[in-house]
């Protein structure tokens, strides 16, 4: 080999490598047909409701814009599924009561349309393998209603065909990526309405075959991790309580009989702030509910014990998540750690001070699900991810253009405001 050649090799062979190595990255970047599985954080819940005005905010959607790849959400008219909660007052206390209407027979604005957003608000990660559309399900069963709206249309009740499991018509898709975020109602379901977590090591089991099924369609898989629900603004840890009432901590838990590290689920924090005016103590003696989400009695208290445990089951879920994202070749999107430097820290953005409180700018008014910022900022976390590993080019949301026309930020929460 002459100089010539070997010169024309140390040119040629760098660009060759580049189209190759860019080429490879393309493959593994197709974003043609997004999928998504998952459930009420991904279907773009707010205000604990399905509804159309706030699903087209959600993360998912903010990916697939930013993309420029389509996605196709099961929309839900006015007033949502269930109907939204709105903030009639400030108070204090403030006032939120659901509004009023209901939706049509057929509770879907697209019903021809088949959705690649799946996500069904409050599915386990096993429902997602077993749970499909039934037109007779039991009315007074809200998952089973929101999976009719998710995943009944347009087959089984429109078109003749098989009734399919979230899972299932994720494949018959036939995605190039799939989105995965399932788990978090595995343990933020008991945190609302009492009971125990989904046992490890049936989460693992099912979380593996939910990976295991999706896999047959060689998609590029990213998947989310879950986030400590314990930090949610829908509980109250008695420390708070106690900041807000101007009382002792050692004066609020012993009139109340609870424990220092103990929470509170809101409708015991409004029996709470009756007991700490005069009312009859302790808290045990009261009934409580699992409001906006249930009438449904429940303990008014979380306690520490309860907190603690469902601290360790989630990191013993997002440790079978992570192995999992490892052995399917999963990009893993860390939620977790998002949402505990929000817990710690707040957000800045767009000249506001967001906070992880109630009415804080993240959260919307139920208490667990983000508000059309708090979306936008998990979007830029997968965005984030999937740069980094996938080799995409997604640019990010502009969170303070988010912020400045998100209805549930308020001029209080300018950085600043009221000092």
């Amino acid at each position: 080999m002459n100089k010539s050649e070997q010169s024309y090799i140390r040119l040629v062979l760098p660009l060759l490598v580049s189209a190759a190595t860019a080429f490879a990255a393309s493959e593994r970047a197709d974003l043609s047909r997004l999928v998504v599985v998952g459930d009420s954080l991904s279907a773009g819940v707010q205000n604990f409701s399905l509804l159309d005005v706030q699903q087209i905010k959600g993360y998912a959607t903010l990916i697939a814009e930013q993309a420029g790849v389509p996605m196709t959400l099961p929309l839900v008219p006015y007033p949502g599924a269930p109907n939204v909660l709105e903030l009639e007052s400030f108070g204090p206390p403030p006032v939120i009561q659901a509004a009023p209407g209901t939706l049509p027979r057929i509770p879907r604005v697209n019903p021809l349309s088949r959705p690649t957003n799946l996500s069904v608000p409050g599915i386990t990660v096993e429902q997602a393998l077993t749970l499909t559309p039934n037109a007779n399900a039991d009315p007074t069963d809200p998952v089973a209603g929101w999976a009719n709206i998710v995943l009944g249309f347009p087959t089984p009740f429109l078109f003749p065909g098989p009734a399919q499991t979230q899972v299932q018509q994720a494949v018959a898709l036939k995605p190039t990526t799939v989105i995965v975020w399932l788990g978090n109602n595995d343990v933020l379901v008991p945190a609302l309405f009492g009971g125990s977590p989904t046992p490890t090591d049936t989460f693992a089991t099912a979380y593996h075959n939910v990976m295991l099924a999706l896999s047959q369609t060689k998609a590029r898989f990213i998947v989310a991790n879950i986030p400590d629900v314990t930090g949610l603004p829908y509980l109250t840890p008695a420390a708070t309580l106690a900041e807000e009432v101007g009382l002792p901590l050692s004066q609020v838990t012993s009139r109340l009989g609870i424990g220092a590290g103990d929470y509170l689920r809101p409708s015991g924090v409004t029996i709470a702030e009756q007991i700490l005016r005069g009312a009859p103590g302790p808290l045990s003696n009261y009934t409580c509910t699992a409001e906006p989400f249930s009438p449904a009695p429940v303990a008014c208290v979380l306690t520490a014990a309860e907190v603690t445990s469902f601290q360790e089951t989630i990191k013993a879920y997002n440790s079978t998540i992570a192995s999992n994202a490892a052995s399917f070749g999963a990009t893993l999107v860390d939620i977790y750690s998002l949402v505990e430097n929000i817990y710690q820290n707040g957000y800045k953005a767009g000249g506001y001070c967001l906070t992880a409180g109630f009415l804080g700018g993240l959260f919307s008014l139920d208490g667990v699900h983000p508000t059309n910022t708090g979306y936008a900022i998990v979007a830029n976390t997968f965005i984030h991810q999937m740069n980094t590993t996938m080799a995409t080019r997604i640019p990010p949301v502009f969170v303070g253009e988010v912020v400045n026309r998100d209805p549930l930020v308020f001029s209080s929460l300018r950085c600043g405001a009221g000092q």
